[in-house]
C-alpha cells in the first residue's frame, strides 16, 4: 500500500481501474490483481452473438417472479429490501447487473449499505474494479478483502459470488472470461470478413488480354485504370484487354460456415439451447417435445446457476429463517389448454385450491362463497 500512497487520487483510480500497472503486479497471484480493462474493439459484448446471449439471460432471470417463505412455507408478500435491493434502481436492473458479471466476468459484487446497523439498500460494483486479497496465513479461516476505488471492504460489507469456483482461487471463473481465446477468434473472424470486402489491397479483379503484353504496356494499363480513383465512374479498357471481376460469394470464403460455427460454440459456452439464440444446428430436427425439452434443461442447468447465486445475495437482505425464492413455474409454462388442464388435476387431487391457481394466473382471489360456486 506504500506504492499507492504516493500516487494522486487520479493515479489511483487509473490504477484500480486497470490502467495503469502497479510495477509489481506480475509476482501477484491471480485474484488480487484486477483482470486488465478490454479494448473497445475487443469487448465482448460487441460480438452479436455474446450480446443476444447475455440479454438471453438476463431477460429469462430477471423476470422471474420471487416470493419469500419461512420455514418451507409460502410467505405472501416479500421485505421491501427483496422488492427493490438497491434502492435507486429497480430490482431488474439490478439482478441484470448480477448476471452480466456472472456471465462476462465470472465474479459478481455486492455491496451492503448499513445505517445504524440495518442493511437498508446495496449496490452492484464493477466487477473489474474490485480486487481480492486473502489477509489471512490460515487456509482454514480466510480473511478476505475487498478494495474498490481506495476504500477496503470486508465480508460483511460485500457478497461475492462466483459463477465457477475453482479451489485456490480468489477470483471465480466466467463462460467468456475462461474461454476467451474462443471469442477473440469469433470477433477475428468478423473483423477479417468486414476488412476483405473494405479493405482495397484485396484482389477485386484484373485486366486480362488475349494478346502478348509487354511489362511497360502492363504497367500503362494498370496506371490508366487505377487514374479513375471514384469506384462509380466509368471505367474504360484499352484494345485486346477485358476486366475480369473475383466475383467470391461468403459461401465460397467459408464465411457463413465459420459463423455458425461461432455461434454454436458460444451458446455452448454460456449454456443457452441454439434455438434461442436463433442458431440453426445441422442435422438437429426440432420438435415440440425437444424444444420444450431444451427450455427444461436451460432452466436447470443453466438458469438456476445464476439464479442460485441470485438467491443467496437476497437472503443477506433478510432475516434469519427466510429466504427468497425465484419462482421457477412461470418459466415453464406450457400452453393454454395443457395448463389449464395440470390445474384442474392439481385441484382434483388437493395439490392446490382455486384461489391459488388464480394468484399463479394472475387473478384476484375469489370470496369464500364465490370459491364454492366457482368450484
Amino acid at each position: 500500500m506504500d506504492g499507492m500512497n504516493d500516487m494522486n487520487l487520479w493515479q489511483r483510480l487509473k490504477t484500480a481501474a486497470g490502467l495503469l500497472a502497479r510495477g509489481t503486479d506480475t509476482d501477484m497471484p491471480d485474484g488480487i490483481r484486477p483482470p486488465s480493462r478490454v479494448p473497445a474493439g475487443h469487448d465482448p459484448l460487441t460480438l452479436s452473438t455474446v450480446f443476444r446471449g447475455v440479454q438471453v439471460l438476463q431477460t429469462a432471470i430477471s423476470g422471474l417472479p420471487i416470493y419469500e417463505q419461512r420455514g418451507g412455507v409460502r410467505i405472501d408478500n416479500v421485505s421491501p429490501l427483496v422488492a427493490q435491493p438497491d434502492n435507486k434502481r429497480s430490482r431488474r436492473d439490478f439482478i441484470a447487473d448480477i448476471v452480466a458479471a456472472l456471465a462476462l466476468d465470472g465474479n459478481s459484487f455486492v455491496r451492503l449499505v448499513r445505517f445504524n446497523g440495518e442493511i437498508v439498500t446495496c449496490e452492484v460494483l464493477p466487477p473489474n474494479l474490485v480486487t481480492v486479497t486473502n489477509d489471512s496465513k490460515d487456509p482454514a479461516e480466510p480473511a478476505y478483502r475487498y478494495s474498490y476505488l481506495g476504500h477496503v471492504y470486508t465480508t460483511d460489507d460485500i457478497v461475492h459470488s462466483k459463477f465457477l469456483n475453482v479451489p485456490g482461487r480468489l477470483r471465480g471463473l466466467g463462460p467468456i472470461s475462461a474461454a476467451r481465446e474462443e471469442v477473440e477468434a469469433a470477433q477475428q473472424a468478423r473483423d477479417y470478413k468486414a476488412k476483405f470486402y473494405s479493405d482495397s489491397s484485396n484482389l477485386k479483379g484484373y485486366l486480362r488480354s488475349s494478346e502478348n503484353i509487354t511489362a511497360e504496356a502492363a504497367q500503362q494499363a494498370k496506371q490508366a485504370w487505377k487514374s479513375i480513383g471514384d469506384a462509380a465512374d466509368i471505367k474504360v479498357v484499352g484494345k485486346s484487354l477485358e476486366y475480369v471481376p473475383l466475383d467470391l460469394k461468403p459461401a465460397d470464403l467459408q464465411f457463413l460456415e465459420t459463423q455458425k460455427f461461432d455461434t454454436t460454440q458460444i451458446s455452448r459456452l454460456l449454456g443457452i439451447p441454439a434455438s434461442i439464440m436463433l442458431a440453426a444446428v445441422d442435422g438437429s430436427n426440432l420438435t415440440y417435445s425437444n424444444i420444450e425439452q431444451s427450455w427444461i434443461e436451460f432452466a436447470d442447468y443453466t438458469l438456476s446457476a445464476y439464479a442460485g447465486e441470485i438467491e443467496e445475495i437476497l437472503n443477506r437482505l433478510l432475516p434469519r429463517g427466510r429466504e427468497a425464492r425465484f419462482d421457477w413455474d412461470s418459466s415453464r409454462r406450457a400452453n393454454m389448454s395443457d395448463r389449464f388442464n395440470a390445474y384442474k388435476t392439481a385441484i382434483g387431487a388437493g395439490f392446490y385450491t382455486l384461489n391459488e391457481v388464480r394468484a399463479k394466473e394472475g387473478l384476484p382471489a375469489l370470496q369464500e362463497g364465490q370459491a364454492n360456486e366457482q368450484a
